[in-house]
């Protein structure tokens, strides 16, 4: 009987949407929008690849009213989904399209596939969800896949939100997006290769004038709570990240079956190596 009501209520509720889209849209027909974000950065990545840090990064660097939407679920105005969570009257402003002026509004999408996050009917209703936005970037990040399998394997994070897709077959077309073998991500695209992003504070340089952003690597350090902090570490690390072995995380699993296994995938260590290059020790897997 619950499981009727709440299916009831949830049909109600997306009748309701609906009805208030077409109304705004043939409002904003009538009287364009003005702009609402200076900047729109949409993030996607696969989790415990450093998405939190790098997120956290660009907030620190950037000044004035600064916004984060976190791991919203596909297809969905994330306003409206974090105002069913979180039912604070600022997300109920901004669901309905009473949006707040922002210097950067930052979304991000985790384990979800590419074509997902880009579907077409969302794309069309971005404005409509997220205000109108002077630029828009698309930031993909990418972890090596030995690292980046070891940390979700120590936490079990080994489901990913696309049912008909393995993590490792994710992560496989995640590294074609990167390559450009792939344009499922239309705005200004920015790849980021998270390892070289740890270790090379040139990069992130690079990657900062690519957001332009004024660079001041504010934000480098910390280790974000979400999840736990690192899969490894937790929360030691807070205040000096730098110090982390995140780049030799696999060797502690290197000889579990289970682990061998997620490995052994000729695609998998075949666009490993064109974006990472060579990581030290793990040839006995090639």
């Amino acid at each position: 009987m619950d499981n009727t009501l709440n299916r009831l209520r949830r049909l109600k509720r997306n009748m309701g949407y609906r009805v208030e889209d077409a109304m705004r849209h043939l409002s904003n027909n009538v009287s364009p929008s003005a702009i609402v974000n200076q900047k729109e950065i949409r993030v996607v990545g696969l989790k415990r690849s450093g998405n939190h840090a790098i997120i956290n990064w660009i907030r620190k660097q950037h000044h004035g009213e600064v916004w984060h939407l976190n791991k919203i679920p596909v297809k969905r105005n994330p306003y409206r989904f974090l105002y069913e969570h979180y039912p604070k009257e600022k997300l109920k402003q901004e669901a309905k399209g009473n949006f707040t002026k922002k210097d950067c509004l930052i979304y991000s999408y985790e384990d979800h596939a590419l074509e997902q996050i880009t579907d077409n009917e969302f794309e069309r209703k971005s404005e409509l969800y997220l205000g109108e936005s002077a630029i828009k970037y698309d930031v993909i990040i990418l972890r090596d896949p030995f690292n980046m399998l070891a940390s979700r394997f120590k936490k079990g994070y080994m489901k990913v939100k696309c049912p008909d897709r393995t993590l490792v077959e994710l992560w496989i077309s995640y590294a074609q997006e990167l390559l450009g073998e792939t344009q499922f991500l239309k705005n200004h695209k920015i790849v980021v290769n998270y390892n070289q992003w740890f270790i090379d504070v040139d990069y992130r340089q690079q990657l900062a004038k690519q957001l332009n952003i004024k660079f001041s690597d504010a934000g480098f350090n910390e280790v974000k709570g979400q999840g736990g902090g690192s899969s490894f570490d937790g929360l030691i690390f807070r205040g000096k990240a730098a110090e982390m072995d995140i780049l030799n995380r696999w060797k502690v699993f290197a000889d579990q079956p289970q682990y061998q296994k997620l490995i052994d995938n000729t695609e998998l260590q075949y666009y490993s190596k064109r974006i990472f290059g060579h990581i030290p020790g793990t040839e006995r897997y090639f």
